[in-house]
């Protein structure tokens, strides 16, 4: 599937599937009530058996209550699929009618460990299907078929290629892995070994976009696109959600112009200068 955002703000955007033309998904993020909210959340707490009563606040004014962002995520037909209620920049994640929870339930690995050029993050669907995140690229990778299963292109003009097939991930990887350190478990001593031979030699995905990419590397200058297989464990709005939290994480990790809930155009504009400035400086030295 290849999905291309509408705008830069991945928490505002509509998804459209290339293929078909029509919109997939439909990504918002609005302030509410934290009292609906909370009603909301009693409710499905009331289902299931159990509810505290110093939850309650019925008297307390809509005037004084406090807003909470939340993030609603809907199908091609307009149907709820997802849903984030944001504490702060943590979010809680409901998909379709079950509820996840935090960052820790949405991956396969409560620890992360980090490295100095590489972020790898295992999903809660398939251990062997890992998110490796670098300052320049964010993949989803599967160890077991040796296959790319996502790739994140941003900032990149789309070229159709008339081809049954192709590899998404025929360039070399412009970061050396040899210097850093092991990745994070679960993965195994020879899926180690493949994760570190991935800088050097190119790797076969099931992606079938039929697309060739043009990245401009500024902001602004083409559009973004997510590309993934489908599995057969997840639903394919688990993978866009869990590939949202890796950008995001990906941005704080590698210092780069982290996502703003305020005033979200102004994000893409931070982007490019600061990424302008980076080159001017290289330029220098």
């Amino acid at each position: 599937m290849l999905l291309r955002f509408t705008t830069a703000d991945i928490l505002n955007t509509n998804l459209i599937d290339v293929q078909s033309g029509e919109r997939a998904y439909t990504i918002l993020t609005v302030l509410e009530d934290s009292m609906e909210i909370q009603r909301e959340s009693q409710t499905k707490e009331l289902r299931s058996g159990y509810i505290s009563s110093s939850d309650s606040c019925e008297s307390c004014s809509s005037s004084s209550r406090p807003k909470q962002r939340r993030t609603i995520i809907k199908d091609l037909h307009g149907k709820l699929v997802a849903s984030l209620i944001w504490r702060g920049r943590h979010p809680d994640i409901t998909i379709g009618n079950e509820h996840i929870g935090g960052l820790t339930c949405l991956f396969g690995s409560s620890t992360i460990r980090f490295m100095p050029k590489i972020l790898a993050i295992p999903t809660r669907f398939d251990t062997e299907y890992v998110w490796t995140a670098t300052s320049e690229s964010l993949t989803l990778f599967d160890y077991d078929s040796e296959t790319t299963k996502g790739i994140f292109h941003q900032n990149a003009v789309r070229i159709p290629v008339p081809q049954p097939l192709r590899s998404l991930s025929n360039r070399k990887s412009k970061v050396s892995l040899l210097d850093s350190d092991e990745p994070p478990s679960p993965l195994s001593s020879a899926s180690r070994q493949s994760f570190l031979s991935t800088s050097s030699s190119s790797s076969s995905t099931s992606t079938k976009s039929n697309s060739s990419f043009i990245h401009t590397g500024l902001p602004g200058l083409g559009s973004n696109y997510l590309e993934f297989t489908s599995h057969p464990l997840a639903d394919d709005v688990e993978i866009i959600i869990s590939f949202i939290m890796m950008e995001i994480l990906r941005r704080g990790r590698f210092a780069l112009t982290p996502y703003t809930f305020e005033r979200p155009k102004l994000w893409q504009l931070s982007e490019a200068r600061e990424m302008i400035s980076k080159r001017l400086r290289w330029r220098r030295h």
